[in-house]
């Protein structure tokens, strides 16, 4: 394939992208109706980006809420991978990675919990509720366009005004089973064919009608975009202490791929994803400026080596 035909896949890709990350539940006949390809052309696109990880999702997380929350722990073990191992196995996990830097694991769980009683057990680099969740829209671009942008936000970037951190909880998460077995069912890619699903898990349509109306008043929605494929990339993991949350996260959205972004306590953890060692410096270079000029106080990082969603 010539480099023109790569170019247009990739920005026909992008377009694609943009519609879901628009509305996640798109069809495939709007989809291609706004986007100016044929249906079979989309759907095609549509599944090649799906295997080979150029899209992630859309998946769902979950809000804190007054009766429902879930917890972060970043800690470090004597043998992160036999803990890594173990935990697959542990009731009450939703998510953890086994990394390697400032600590060299994380978990989240939806209750409170001791890792301190588990074999190995060294440190806690830093626990707390975990917060909303963020995947700022990023553009189709290069990543050196994309640092020349973030060199010049941060250059631009004075620390004197004031950014309100928003914390609220949302409303009370008043599901029942039927709720929480579509919640399962979808949690990690919302545009699963709906009646399947519904058979198999034997919930009625207007179940599912009612909780796809409600479904953001509970959660975010997140759809990642990964050019090169999910798995061509190093996972760079910074807990980020600032004053000026929203001016970091529109920062990160310079980047051709899409950065996570989590709220715990004050502080930030951000999933950034690198595809080489000139690209990597290039990331490191811009956490330092961002210190210089006051952007953050302060960072921790680790690199991410296995994970694993319960």
């Amino acid at each position: 394939m010539g480099k023109n035909s790569q170019d247009k896949g990739k920005r026909n890709y992008f377009k694609i992208f943009e519609q879901i990350f628009e509305s996640p539940t798109k069809s495939i006949f709007d989809i291609s109706q706004a986007v100016g390809l044929s249906r079979n052309t989309v759907s095609a696109y549509l599944k090649d980006m799906y295997l080979r990880g150029i899209i992630v999702g859309p998946q769902i997380r979950l809000n804190p809420a007054p009766n429902y929350k879930e917890y972060i722990y970043l800690m470090s073990f004597r043998n992160p991978f036999q803990v890594f191992e173990g935990l697959k196995q542990f009731p009450n996990m939703l998510y953890h990675v086994m990394t390697f830097g400032e600590w060299n694991s994380m978990v989240v769980t939806d209750r409170p919990m001791d890792f301190s009683k588990l074999v190995g057990f060294e440190s806690i680099v830093r626990q707390g509720v975990r917060g909303r969740s963020y995947t700022p829209r990023v553009g189709c671009t290069t990543w050196d366009e994309s640092f020349q942008r973030t060199y010049e936000q941060v250059e631009k970037f004075t620390p004197v005004r004031t950014e309100y951190k928003d914390r609220r909880l949302s409303p009370p998460l008043d599901w029942g089973e039927d709720e929480w077995k579509l919640y399962h069912a979808f949690k990690f890619n919302l545009r699963k064919k709906v009646t399947p699903v519904l058979r198999k898990i034997k919930v009625r349509y207007e179940s599912y009608s009612r909780w796809i109306d409600t479904l953001e008043d509970h959660s975010t929605i997140h759809v990642g975009f990964y050019p090169q494929g999910y798995q061509s990339y190093v996972t760079y993991c910074f807990l980020l202490s600032s004053d000026y949350e929203e001016s970091v996260k529109s920062l990160f959205s310079f980047y051709p791929t899409t950065p996570f972004i989590v709220e715990v306590g004050s502080h930030l953890i951000v999933f950034l994803n690198m595809i080489s060692s000139e690209i990597t410096r290039g990331l490191f270079c811009t956490i330092y400026d961002m210190k210089r000029k006051e952007m953050i106080k302060g960072f921790n990082q680790a690199v991410a080596v296995f994970h694993c969603q319960h």
